[in-house]
């Protein structure tokens, strides 16, 4: 992804009550999630796909990268980007969008920690993302559901 290390605006959402933050420059899109499609041997619990301007993009729970489990209603979907003009792109479905807020970008010290930082904001403490390591997590999380590999994400959220 492309996120510049000093962009200064981060881009706040809600998945299951917990808020969650990743920077600007990594979010291609933010859109209603439209009807999500079963994908063979993807297990319905992982993910699936969506028309998204004529394409194809997978779509991943944020039950599967952040092993929670959630039965809310997904009102957004976050189209995310390793490069925004690369065509490898996936779709995080997310239950609010918060808006913008004021803050830099973090990266994981630790390899595969989605969770690169915590900081306050107001009353709350915000979970900022590494966008690198959510890319790689979904990645992950989609070609072990497929080839049936146990799960091993072991992630807080």
């Amino acid at each position: 992804m492309t996120g510049v290390l000093g962009s200064d605006r981060l881009l706040a959402f809600e998945l299951s009550g917990t808020l969650y933050a990743l920077p600007i420059t990594d979010v291609a899109e933010v859109t209603d999630v439209p009807a999500i499609a079963a994908v063979p041997m993807l297990d319905r619990e992982v993910g699936g796909v969506v028309n998204h301007h004529g394409d194809a993009l997978p779509v991943v729970f944020g039950s599967a990268l952040f092993e929670y489990s959630s039965a809310s209603k997904q009102a957004h979907l976050l189209v995310l980007a390793r490069d925004l003009d690369d065509p490898s792109r996936y779709a995080l479905p997310v239950d609010r969008i918060h808006g913008l807020v004021d803050g830099p970008a973090a990266r994981s010290i630790e390899p595969g920690c989605v969770v690169a930082e915590r900081r306050p904001l107001g009353d709350r403490l915000i979970n900022v993302l590494d966008p690198r390591e959510l890319f790689d997590r979904a990645v992950s999380v989609i070609e072990q559901s497929m080839t049936g590999e146990g799960q091993s994400r072991g992630e807080e959220s």
